[in-house]
C-alpha cells in the first residue's frame, strides 16, 4: 500500500477570477504533489472556494441573486485557470456544499458539548472584503467612512481560544518544523506570547452560512467554516494534512486558530504550514480590489503554462515577496527556456539524427566522459530532496548547472568535427549526452510537465516524463529508443513585436477577439513598455553613432551605481582558466552572482570573505553560460592587478560616490 501525502492551498474567495498570486500558491502545491507522486506517494491536492463571506452576500444582493448562485458563476473560472496551468489532479471543495456542512456541524457540536463554546454579545467593526473583525489598533482614523467597514452589534457564540494558549505554545515548541520559513514561525509565536483572546465564531445578522446545529438562528463565521474544508477534502484516509500552503496574510488563522479548534475537537493537528510572500505587479501587491492584477490566461498567452510555472518557481526565494513583470517573464523565457534549454535539446537531437542515425548506444561507466556523468548523478541526487523540501528555486539553479554543462559539453567536444575526424567516438559522446538530457526531463517534469512530456516523445521514450518515478533516474537510456526530429517547444519571443504577438496568442488561446486599442490596464501597459524598449535597443544597435571626444557629462556618470558587496562564496568556473564565479551579499540578496576574469591573479580562496566594490546596475549578461549580475572594480598594469576595496570595513550594500 502506497504512502499518502496531503497538501492544500487556501480555500479561495470567489468574488473575482484568480490572479497570479493565487496561481503561485496553487502551482507550489501542484509541483509538490507531482514530486511526491514521483517518489511513490499517493498524493492528494485539495483546493476550493470560500463562499460564506459578508462581501459575497452583499454583492449577490446588489445583483438580485442568491449568494450560492453568485458564487456558482465564478467556480468555472478557477477550474479553467487550473486546467490552463496544468494543475491536477486535485479535489475542489466548496464551502456551500452539503458534504462540507456534514463535516462542520458535528465538529463544532463536539466542541460545544465539551464546554469550549459560549454565547455573548459582539460589537465591533467588520471588514466585508477581508471577511474579518478588525482590532481597534488596526482601524483607520475614521472607520465609519471606510467603504468596506461595517459596525456590528449582535449576539454571537465564542470559542474559548484563550484557554488553549499554553497548550498551543507547548505544541509549537515541540514541533519547530510546523511553520516555515522560520521567521514566520517567530512572528506567530510572539503573537501567541502576547496573549490570546476568545474567538467569535458565529453571526446572527446574516443567514448566508452554515447554521449552528444547537442554535439555527446563527450561522458560522466565514473563517472557522472555511478552515474545516481541509477536513472535508481529506476523505479517504488522508488526514492529518502534511502541508498547508498560503500567503503571508493568513497564517494566524492556520497556525493559531485552526490548531486550537482541532485540539478542542481532539483531532490530530496538521504537520506543517508553509507561508510564502506576495507577488507584486506594477509596484504593489496584486489585489483584486486594487485592479493591479495579472491573470493566468494573460501570462499563459504570452509564454505558455510551463514557462509561467518555471518563472514563478525560479524567480522568488520561498517565503519572500516576488516581483512579477512582463520584462522578467519574457527574458526568463527567452534566455533560460528558448536559448539554454530549448536550444540544447534541438542541437542534440539534430546532431544525433545526422551523425548516429538517431540511435543512443549503451552507456559505459568510466569512459572518456565520466566527468559529465558524475555531474549528472550529483545534480540528480541533490535536486530531488530540494524539490521535496519546496526549494524549487535552488533546485532549478542546480538543474541549470547541468543545462549549462551540457551546452559547454557540445561546444567543447564539437561532434560535427568528430563526425569527420573520429566518428568512432560519437556513440559514447551521444550516450552520455542523452543520459543527462533524460535526467533533465525527469527532474523538470513536476515543474514543466507538458514541455517535458513533449521532449520525452522526441527522445523516442515510452510513456510520459510526468508519469515516471524518480527511481527512473538511475535506469539506462533504452538502446531500443529512436530519437525523433526535433520540434521547437519554446519558440523565442520577438520582444520588438511583443504587443502583436501577445494579442495573436491570446486570441488563439481564448478563441475570442482582442480589441487592438490603447487600453489603460496594467497588462497592456507592461507589454507595450517591453516592446518599446526592445525597439529602442534595436534602433540603437543599427543606427550610426556620432563621433565623440570621449568625454561624458556628470549626468552620465551619475547613472553608474557603485556598491560594496561581500563575497560569500568563490569557485573556479569549470572549463575556464580565467574565470571565477563569485556569490556575493549586496545587502539585499545573499545569492547574487558575478563572473570575473581574475583567476590568474586571485584564487577562489583568496576572494571568499572579502568586501569589494562593484558596478551594481550593469545589465546582466551571460559569461561562459552563467548569468553575471555586475562587474567588480579592479586596476592594474602588466601582471599586477589590485582590487578596488573600501578603506576600513563597510557593510554590504553601501553606495559609493
Amino acid at each position: 500500500m502506497s504512502r499518502k501525502f496531503y497538501v492544500t492551498t487556501p480555500i479561495y474567495y470567489v468574488n473575482a477570477p484568480p490572479h497570479m498570486g493565487t496561481a503561485y500558491t496553487t502551482i507550489l502545491a501542484d509541483t509538490l504533489a507531482r514530486t511526491k507522486r514521483m517518489l511513490g506517494y499517493d498524493a492528494l491536492l485539495v483546493t476550493g472556494s470560500d463562499e460564506h463571506s459578508q462581501g459575497i452576500a452583499d454583492k449577490a444582493a446588489a445583483e438580485g441573486l442568491h449568494p450560492e448562485e453568485f458564487c456558482r458563476r465564478f467556480i468555472p473560472q478557477f477550474h479553467d485557470a487550473w486546467k490552463l496551468l496544468n494543475i491536477g489532479p486535485y479535489k475542489f471543495c466548496r464551502t456551500s456544499s452539503p458534504e462540507h456542512k456534514a463535516v462542520v456541524q458535528p465538529f463544532f457540536q463536539k466542541i460545544f458539548d465539551k464546554g469550549d463554546i459560549y454565547k455573548a454579545e459582539y460589537s465591533g467593526w467588520y471588514h466585508t472584503t477581508d471577511n474579518k473583525f478588525v482590532d481597534e489598533a488596526d482601524l483607520p482614523e475614521k472607520p465609519e467612512e471606510h467603504p468596506n467597514l461595517k459596525f456590528l452589534t449582535e449576539d454571537a457564540y465564542w470559542f474559548k481560544l484563550s484557554a488553549y494558549q499554553d497548550k498551543l505554545m507547548a505544541w509549537h515548541e515541540a514541533h519547530p518544523e510546523a511553520i516555515v520559513p522560520g521567521f514566520r514561525r517567530n512572528e506567530m509565536l510572539q503573537r501567541i506570547r502576547e496573549g490570546l483572546r476568545d474567538l467569535c465564531i458565529s453571526r446572527s445578522s446574516t443567514s448566508w452560512g452554515i447554521p449552528l446545529p444547537w442554535d439555527t438562528d446563527h450561522v458560522f463565521y466565514v473563517w472557522v467554516d472555511a478552515l474545516l474544508s481541509y477536513l472535508t477534502g481529506s476523505e479517504g484516509g488522508y488526514w492529518p494534512c502534511d502541508l498547508h500552503i498560503m500567503a503571508k496574510d493568513i497564517p494566524w488563522f492556520h497556525t493559531v486558530i485552526w490548531p486550537s479548534l482541532l485540539m478542542s475537537a481532539e483531532v490530530e493537528l496538521p504537520k506543517q504550514v508553509l507561508v510564502h510572500g506576495y507577488w507584486n505587479f506594477a509596484g504593489s501587491k496584486m489585489s483584486k480590489s486594487k485592479g493591479n492584477v495579472f491573470h493566468p490566461q494573460d501570462a499563459v498567452a504570452l509564454v505558455g503554462a510551463d514557462a509561467v510555472r518555471y518563472f514563478l518557481l525560479r524567480e522568488a526565494p520561498l517565503g519572500q515577496d516576488g516581483n512579477f513583470t512582463v520584462k522578467g517573464l519574457s527574458e526568463r523565457y527567452n534566455y533560460d527556456l528558448a536559448n539554454d534549454f530549448g536550444n540544447l535539446l534541438h542541437r542534440a537531437l539534430t546532431m544525433a539524427g545526422r551523425f548516429v542515425n538517431g540511435e543512443v548506444a549503451e552507456f559505459q561507466p568510466g569512459g572518456a566522459h565520466q566527468e559529465l556523468e558524475n555531474l549528472r548523478a550529483e545534480v540528480a541526487a541533490q535536486v530531488v530532496p530540494q524539490l521535496e523540501k519546496l526549494e524549487f528555486r535552488e533546485g532549478l539553479e542546480n538543474i541549470w548547472r547541468l543545462v549549462s554543462a551540457l551546452n559547454r559539453f557540445i561546444d567543447d567536444t564539437k561532434p560535427w568535427e568528430q563526425a569527420k575526424n573520429s566518428p568512432e567516438n560519437l556513440p559514447a559522446l551521444f550516450s552520455v549526452l542523452f543520459r543527462s538530457i533524460r535526467t533533465l526531463l525527469l527532474l523538470l517534469s513536476p515543474i514543466m510537465p507538458a514541455a517535458c512530456d513533449r521532449y520525452w516523445t522526441q527522445l523516442g521514450l515510452e510513456g510520459k516524463a510526468s508519469e515516471q518515478p524518480f527511481s527512473a533516474l538511475e535506469q539506462p537510456f533504452p538502446t531500443e529508443a529512436r530519437l525523433q526530429k526535433p520540434e521547437i517547444v519554446f519558440q523565442k519571443l520577438d520582444l520588438k513585436n511583443l504587443e502583436e504577438e501577445f494579442i495573436v496568442k491570446k486570441e488563439t488561446l481564448t478563441g475570442e477577439k482582442v480589441e487592438r486599442t490603447e487600453e489603460a490596464n496594467p497588462v497592456a501597459t507592461a507589454i507595450k513598455t517591453v516592446a518599446t524598449a526592445a525597439k529602442a535597443v534595436a534602433k540603437a544597435v543599427t543606427e550610426p553613432k556620432p563621433e565623440s571626444d570621449g568625454m561624458i557629462e556628470y549626468d552620465d556618470f551619475a547613472k553608474v551605481r557603485l556598491l560594496t558587496v561581500k563575497v560569500v562564496k568563490a569557485e573556479a568556473v569549470e572549463g575556464s582558466d580565467k574565470l571565477i564565479r563569485l556569490t556575493v551579499d549586496d545587502g539585499k540578496r545573499q545569492d547574487r552572482t558575478i563572473v570575473s576574469g581574475i583567476r590568474k591573479h586571485f584564487t577562489p580562496e583568496h576572494m571568499e570573505g572579502r568586501t569589494i566594490c562593484i558596478v551594481d546596475n550593469l545589465k546582466p549578461r551571460k559569461i561562459f553560460g552563467i548569468v553575471s549580475e555586475g562587474m567588480i572594480l579592479a586596476a592594474g598594469e602588466g601582471d599586477v592587478l589590485r582590487l578596488i576595496t573600501p578603506e576600513g570595513e563597510l557593510a554590504p550594500g553601501v553606495r559609493l560616490g
